[in-house]
C-alpha cells in the first residue's frame, strides 16, 4: 500500500473510531492517538448511511493546493470531495500529500488548538471551518487561521480523562499521582481532587499536597453553597432573570427561515417527510403528477426539495428540516455581532445582561451557545423602544442596536448617558460597525419572516409600525 492510501485509511479509520487515552502525565498537552495506519481498513461506500459524507476534512495534494470539504466517497484509486460551493472533485490517492480532520462541534465544546510553532491553546471551540477555527479563550472569542494550525482535538470530559489516567498514575509513585492531583485541581474537579489528595496525605509527607487540599476543600464548600442558594448562582452565572432561553426545536427553525437558497447550509429532509409533503399537495400544479416524475423529487437533493417547500410556503414541513450547519446570516450574527461585541460589552450583569438595562434585556451565560444566541436574536428582533425598532431592517445603520454601540458624539441616536457606559463601537467606518450593518443586511427581509416562535421577552413587545409575512 503506498504512503498517500496508508495516510487515507489511518485517518478515515481514526475518525470513525475513538482514540486510545494518551499516557502522558499531562493529559492535555497532546492529541489522542490514532491506530496503526497499516491496519487500518477503509470504511466502503457501502457502509455510508444515507449518502451522508464520510469525513469533514482539509484535503493536501500535489504539494501546493487544498480543497476543504465532504469527503463523500472512496473509490478504488482516488477520493470523491465536495467542497463547500458543492462542487464534486476526485483527486486520485498518490496526488495526497496531508488529509487535516475537522472538529464536528454542534455545541460548545472543550479542546485544543495547536500552532505550526508549537503552541497550545485551550479552550471551548466554537466553530472550526476552512479558513478559521473559533475559540473561546477565557471568556474571549478568538479566531485562528486554519492555515497556522498544526492540529485540534476534542477533549473528553474530565471523569473519563480521570478514569483513563488513574491506572497509569497510581498512589504508589507520588511524583506521578501528585501530577494527577495538579491536574484535578486545575480542571476545578473538587470532589475527585479531594479524594485523591486526602490518599496522597496519608501515604505521603506533602506540603503542596496539603496546600491543594485546602483549597479544594474552600472551592467544595463553595460550590455547594451556590447549588443550595439558587439566587447566588444566579448572580455567579450572571444570566438574565425572567428570561428563559427557547429550545433546540427553535434554533433550527429559526435557522430554516434564514436560509439563504443561494448559499445554503447543509440540510436533512427525510423521506417520511417529503412522502408526507407529496401527499399532502398532491394537486399542486408544481409538483408531477406521474409516478416516476415523482420518485425524482423523492431523490432530489435537500436543498431542491426545500425549494418546493417554499414555493408552497408548507410551513408545517420546515420544523421537520434538520439544519446541520449554520445558515450564513446567522454565522455572520454570531462572528461580528452577538459574541464579538454583544454579549461582552452590552451583556454584562452590569447592564443589559441584568437587571439594570431596562426593557431591553440579554440572556446570557459562561459558555454561550446556538440557544442562547437564537433566544438574544429574537430579543433583538422583537423590541420597539421608544417608538424605533431595535434593528432597522430597511435602514441597518439606523438601528438602535447600532446607534446605541457608538460613541455619543458619532451616533445620530447616541445611548442614554450612564455612569461606566463605553461603547462597543469604535466609529460608524470603523471595521466592526460595518460586520454589524453587513449582518442585518444578509439577514432575510423581503419581507421579513415571522418566526413561529415564542418569543423570550417577559412582556408583549411594541406594536410593530407594518405587518410581517413568513416565509
Amino acid at each position: 500500500m503506498s504512503y498517500p492510501a496508508i495516510l487515507l485509511a489511518s485517518v478515515l479509520a481514526a475518525f470513525q473510531v475513538t482514540p486510545p487515552p494518551s499516557e502522558s502525565d499531562s493529559p492535555s498537552s497532546s492529541p489522542p492517538e490514532t491506530s496503526d495506519p497499516q491496519s487500518a481498513a477503509a470504511i466502503p461506500p457501502a457502509e455510508l448511511q444515507d449518502g451522508a459524507p464520510l469525513l469533514r476534512c482539509i484535503v493536501h495534494y500535489d504539494g501546493r493546493h487544498r480543497i476543504c470539504g465532504h469527503v463523500m466517497e472512496e473509490l478504488q484509486n482516488a477520493i470523491r470531495i465536495q467542497d463547500e460551493s458543492g462542487v464534486d472533485h476526485i483527486i486520485e490517492i498518490e496526488r495526497i500529500v496531508a488529509i487535516e480532520p475537522m472538529l464536528e462541534v454542534p455545541v460548545p465544546t472543550e479542546g485544543i488548538v495547536e500552532l505550526l510553532d508549537g503552541r497550545q491553546f485551550r479552550g471551548l471551540v466554537q466553530r472550526d471551518d476552512c479558513d478559521v477555527i473559533e475559540l473561546m479563550l477565557h471568556g474571549v472569542p478568538i479566531e485562528i487561521d486554519r492555515t497556522r494550525v498544526s492540529k485540534a482535538w476534542i477533549l473528553e470530559p474530565v471523569a473519563i480523562r480521570y478514569k483513563q489516567l488513574k491506572p497509569m498514575m497510581p498512589l504508589e509513585r507520588p511524583g506521578s499521582h501528585m501530577a494527577l492531583c495538579r491536574w484535578l485541581v486545575s480542571e476545578k474537579a473538587w470532589d475527585l481532587a479531594i479524594l485523591e489528595l486526602e490518599s496522597h496525605t496519608k501515604m505521603h509527607r506533602s506540603l503542596e499536597a496539603n496546600r491543594l487540599l485546602r483549597v479544594a476543600k474552600v472551592h467544595q464548600k463553595l460550590a455547594e453553597a451556590i447549588r443550595a442558594n439558587p439566587r447566588e448562582q444566579s448572580k455567579l452565572q450572571a444570566s438574565a432573570p425572567g428570561l428563559t432561553p427557547v429550545d433546540e426545536a427553535a434554533v433550527n427553525l429559526v435557522r430554516v427561515y434564514e436560509i439563504d437558497l443561494n448559499d445554503p447550509p447543509r440540510i436533512r429532509i427525510t423521506e417520511d417527510t417529503r412522502r408526507r409533503f407529496l401527499e399532502a399537495y398532491t394537486t399542486s400544479a408544481l409538483l408531477p403528477s406521474t409516478d416516476a416524475e415523482r420518485q425524482q423529487v423523492l431523490d432530489a437533493p435537500p436543498i431542491d426539495f426545500l425549494k418546493l417547500l417554499f414555493a408552497h410556503r408548507a410551513r408545517e414541513y420546515y420544523g421537520e428540516v434538520e439544519v446541520l450547519s449554520e445558515p450564513t446570516a446567522l454565522r455572520r450574527f454570531r462572528q461580528a455581532v452577538h459574541d464579538q461585541w454583544l454579549i461582552p460589552r452590552c451583556g454584562n450583569s452590569a447592564c443589559h445582561g441584568g437587571t439594570n438595562g431596562g426593557r431591553f434585556r440579554l440572556i446570557r451565560h459562561n459558555r454561550l451557545n446556538d440557544q442562547i444566541r437564537t433566544s438574544n436574536l429574537l430579543i433583538l428582533d422583537e423590541l420597539i423602544l421608544d417608538g424605533q425598532p431595535m434593528i432597522n431592517w430597511d435602514r441597518p445603520k439606523d438601528s438602535i442596536l447600532i446607534q446605541h454601540a457608538l460613541p455619543r458624539d458619532r451616533a445620530d441616536r447616541p445611548h442614554p448617558p450612564i455612569a461606566g457606559w463605553r461603547p462597543a463601537l469604535e466609529a460608524p467606518e470603523s471595521q466592526g460597525t460595518l460586520a454589524s450593518i453587513q449582518w442585518i443586511e444578509s439577514m432575510m427581509s423581503a419581507p421579513r419572516p415571522d418566526y413561529p416562535v415564542e418569543s423570550p421577552l417577559p412582556t408583549p413587545k411594541e406594536p410593530d409600525s407594518g405587518p410581517r409575512i413568513p416565509r
